[in-house]
């Protein structure tokens, strides 16, 4: 067939529309499916009955030890360490022997100190012997004078008589002037003794008091244990040169163990209600495999910069003697008892206060109190909670789930 050359030029176009208006006709006409129902999807779960108790929530810490009267002895003198009988580690009493200095610097000042408040104490000796000599020479000048004093006067009389001469008059006069000042010198000699004799003595206390200070250096080169210890640290070592200040043993007190560990601000009011009770929270600590009992005492004076509890200070049981300073420990303490508390397994808690109940086959959330931990008679470990939203015979979920949410649809194990 022989088709007009316009026609043979717009033909493939004309197939293309055909065929677009093809598939739209079949898509018009095809049957329609009905829309599939896509069931809600049903998260297997544990759960657990509410059973409101009365227990004793317990806390789990971490600390040190530390010591009240722990010790750093150190050099109260300059000198070469002649000995150290103390060695780390170990146990001393009060007074024995830890380090002993050379003392032959020190007995050679004492020696020195010793000269020169001895000369001292001869100055001040000959100064009263000279003292009573000018005493003795005052009485004698008195009466020298007096005897110028007659004589000027009978000069005089000698004169007016016309019997003496004027020069005999001058004579006693000078004579008289010369005793005169030579009694206003052994005078004031008498009176300037005292003054001499408050500062020889001044002098004398001074050197009595170098004297005392060398002869206490001298002591303090023998350094003792001042009390019942045990040896932390050991800082010199026979040969070495010491001056006034250094370290030399530090030590501490076996019968003042401590533990010091932060109590989270969140348990900080029922710590303080049991302190202020004088009810002394019992506790428990955990090192190398042992069991150390220890008793909340106290809190401490401030809270560290940064943290928001306060540190508990634990006193240790004075049997456990064995722990060194210093020493990380877990601590278990146990507060009072507490009404309506509910134990649940860790996983049952999301963050730190929230739980989710089963209600009609849905997650319902819950807000807690969390009070501490419990051990179980299974010896399973439980958090302890409370909430006046719960009640006996509530139903706890307490399988961990990544995607938990309030209104997530669950269905209990066995059911």
């Amino acid at each position: 067939m022989n088709l007009s050359r316009p026609v043979r030029r717009f033909l493939p176009l004309i197939l293309i529309a055909l065929g677009i208006l093809g598939f739209i006709l079949l898509m018009i006409t095809r049957p329609e499916q009905p829309p599939r129902e896509v069931g809600e999807r049903s998260w297997r779960v544990d759960v657990q009955q509410v059973e409101l108790q009365t227990l004793s929530p317990q806390l789990t810490l971490y600390g040190h030890v530390t010591s009240p009267r722990a010790a750093s002895l150190r050099a109260a003198v300059e000198a070469d360490v002649d000995q150290v009988p103390a060695e780390e580690g170990r146990r001393v009493k009060a007074g024995d022997t830890l380090v002993e200095l050379d003392t032959r610097e020190l007995d050679l000042l004492v020696d020195q100190r010793q000269a020169d408040l001895d000369e001292l104490r001869a100055q001040l000796r000959a100064q009263e012997r000279s003292h009573v000599r000018d005493q003795e020479a005052l009485e004698r000048e008195q009466t020298l004078l007096q005897l110028a004093q007659r004589a000027l006067e009978r000069a005089q009389n000698l004169e007016r008589r016309n019997v003496g001469s004027p020069t005999a008059v001058d004579d006693a006069r000078r004579a008289l002037e010369q005793q005169a000042l030579a009694l206003a010198n052994r005078r004031l000699a008498v009176d300037d003794f005292e003054t001499q004799r408050e500062q020889i003595q001044a002098r004398v206390h001074r050197a009595e008091a170098l004297l005392e200070q060398a002869q206490l250096d001298l002591e303090r080169s023998h350094i003792t244990a001042p009390f019942d210890a045990r040896i932390s640290q050991v800082q010199v070592a026979p040969g070495d040169r010491v001056r006034v200040g250094d370290a030399l043993v530090a030590l501490y007190d076996l019968e003042a163990l401590e533990v010091r560990a932060p109590i989270p601000a969140t348990y900080m009011p029922r710590v303080r209600a049991a302190l202020d009770e004088q009810s002394t929270p019992e506790a428990t600590g955990h090192v190398d495999g042992l069991e150390v009992p220890l008793t909340l005492t106290r809190l401490a004076g401030e809270s560290p910069t940064g943290g928001a509890g306060v540190e508990g200070i634990f006193r240790v049981d004075s049997r456990a003697r064995e722990i060194p300073l210093g020493r990380f420990m877990t601590v278990r303490v146990s507060l009072p008892k507490q009404t309506d508390v509910i134990a649940l397994p860790f996983e049952a808690l999301y963050g730190l206060d929230r739980i989710y109940r089963l209600e009609e086959g849905r997650m319902r959330r819950i807000g807690v109190e969390r009070l501490g931990e419990w051990t179980a008679p299974s010896g399973d470990e439980q958090v302890l909670v409370t909430s006046p939203e719960l009640s006996s015979g509530d139903r706890i979920i307490v399988t961990r789930l990544p995607n938990a949410m309030d209104g997530l649809r669950v269905s209990p194990e066995g059911e």
